[in-house]
């Protein structure tokens, strides 16, 4: 494993840097590939940022339609729900830097085609959907990859710092990625921003490659005979029989289908048709949300423990509610910032604690299999996305706040009404506590 193994330990390590952050926060970076993953990330984000601003603006501008606002960004994450058991058995078997590698390919043809396509005048709405479709399929293998070499890479102590610090690489540069597209929209043309793109993906696929962790080979002893077929449903079949994992993957669709959507869909038909403001402010909220999550991660990788994780999502859920309900009635762009910095924190935070979970207990043999299921979580925004768009097609972009807003109240209640999921809630600390005999076993016996 690279990187230093020494690191102090003791009461000094439960000191609080200027009374908020533990000095282990950062603690991560001392690895020199953990730093080579986490620059990988930090640029390819920059380039996932400047998509995920440009792409709604340009669907708009394109067909005026909010319900293709919408199969955009369902086409960009629809890919995950196809892919991501396949992907799962490609990390459990190669190695993980041909993972991160293979995946900036789709990245790459797909803002080369749509920059090439701009330059000519050539983009029709069709283009750009289809093209979002591709570059989805690196999330498929990306996300799960990187966080599945966390612990090649870092020691098991700093999994959790590890597993939130590398999130901050992709919320980090969402400021800059963003900010840069608000204002290239603003002084220059659509094809630039896609060239720019191309350019990042390019570094980032250069980068990964200089990782130095050694994996271990692919052993197929290792995976007692199994068949392809049988790995592809290893990580369903471990979430069911383990049981939590349900858990963790109903709420990971709740923030999905009802939060999640809510920025590439909704707040570019606020600020543009219902405030009348300028579309470079889709990229300076894009950027604010990219705050609240970075501030949100740092917070996560700073806490000594999680003593519930499970109603920490819940609360999640909540104050995303909270946000969508106030971004409803928001008069001005500035409410709509405090609304958009609070939710991408919410969403953040989330895919952080869940993935964190499935990474600290998932087997050796599956891990990149466990995160996989995450990407099927994330899959599901593309319902979130279609739902979205048809909501503010047919009562607006206000009322399908509201809207989406009552039903993560609604799936927050009925998580806290459940007997069981409250007591489950409330009274484990660890995970790994949890056994499918466990969750079984009458309340009444526990």
């Amino acid at each position: 494993m690279s990187g230093n193994s020494s690191d102090p330990e003791g009461t000094a390590a439960q000191a609080r840097l200027f009374g908020i952050l533990n000095p282990e926060t950062f603690a991560p970076f001392r690895y020199r590939d953990f730093r080579v993953l986490w620059s990988a990330t930090f640029v390819r984000s920059a380039a996932l940022w400047l998509e995920m601003v440009a792409r709604p603006v340009l669907i708009v501008e394109l067909t005026g339609s909010a319900f293709l606002l919408g199969a955009v960004l369902a086409a960009w994450l629809g890919p995950n729900l196809v892919l991501a058991p396949i992907a799962g058995l490609v990390i459990d078997r190669y190695p993980y830097r041909w993972s991160l590698v293979g995946s900036f390919a789709a990245n790459i043809t797909s803002s080369a085609t749509l920059f090439i396509l701009l330059l000519l005048d050539q983009a029709e709405g069709w283009h750009v959907i289809a093209l979002a479709a591709l570059s989805g399929t690196s999330i498929a293998f990306f996300n799960p990859a990187r966080r599945a070499m966390l612990p090649v890479i870092v020691e098991r102590r700093h999994l959790r710092s590890s597993t939130a610090l590398s999130q901050t690489g992709q919320t980090s540069m969402r400021i800059g990625g963003a900010l840069t597209a608000g204002l290239l929209l603003q002084f220059a043309d659509f094809a630039w921003i896609f060239g720019l793109m191309t350019v990042l993906s390019v570094l980032a696929a250069l980068l990964v490659s200089t990782i130095q962790s050694r994996e271990e080979p692919y052993d197929h002893a290792r995976q007692d005979g199994r068949s392809a077929l049988n790995q592809l449903t290893a990580g369903a079949r471990w979430a069911v029989d383990t049981r939590w994992p349900l858990f963790v993957i109903a709420i990971g669709i709740v923030m999905m289908i009802f939060l999640q959507p809510y920025e590439g869909v909704m707040v570019p038909l606020i600020v543009i048709n219902e405030l009348g403001e300028h579309r470079s402010w889709v990229g300076y909220l894009t950027a604010i949300g990219g705050v609240g999550a970075t501030i949100g991660a740092v917070m996560l990788a700073s806490t000594n423990e999680i003593r519930s994780p499970n109603a920490l999502m819940i609360g999640i859920v909540v104050l995303g509610g909270i946000a969508l309900a106030v971004l409803s009635q928001a008069p001005h762009v500035a409410v709509v910032a405090v609304c958009v910095f609070f939710g991408s924190a919410c969403v953040n935070n989330m895919i952080s604690v869940a993935n964190l979970a499935l990474l600290a207990h998932a087997p050796e043999q599956l891990r990149g299999q466990a995160l996989t299921l995450m990407n099927l979580v994330i899959g599901t925004s593309l319902i979130g996305a279609l739902l979205a768009g048809a909501l503010a097609d047919s009562i607006g972009p206000r009322f399908g706040l509201v809207t989406l807003s009552v039903c993560l109240f609604a799936a927050a209640l009925i998580a806290i009404s459940l007997p069981r999921v409250r007591w489950w809630l409330w009274r484990r600390r660890l995970y790994a506590d949890v056994s499918a005999e466990d969750w079984v076993r009458p309340l009444d016996d526990r």
